[in-house]
């Protein structure tokens, strides 16, 4: 459960994340947000660039 006022937009990631696995809601802690976000920024990297 989020207890800040600025991750409010990774734990909606995480929602979604969750409930694309299948799940109804997400496991994570507000301790894993730091993870998550970084695992969020490794994904964002591994996106292909187009050349137009």
């Amino acid at each position: 459960i989020q207890t800040n006022g600025y991750d409010c937009g990774l734990w909606v990631l995480a929602q979604i994340a969750a409930v694309l696995r299948g799940c109804e809601i997400t496991g994570l802690r507000e301790e894993d947000m730091i993870m998550f976000r970084k695992f969020l920024y490794i994904q964002v990297l591994r996106i292909p660039t187009v050349v137009a």
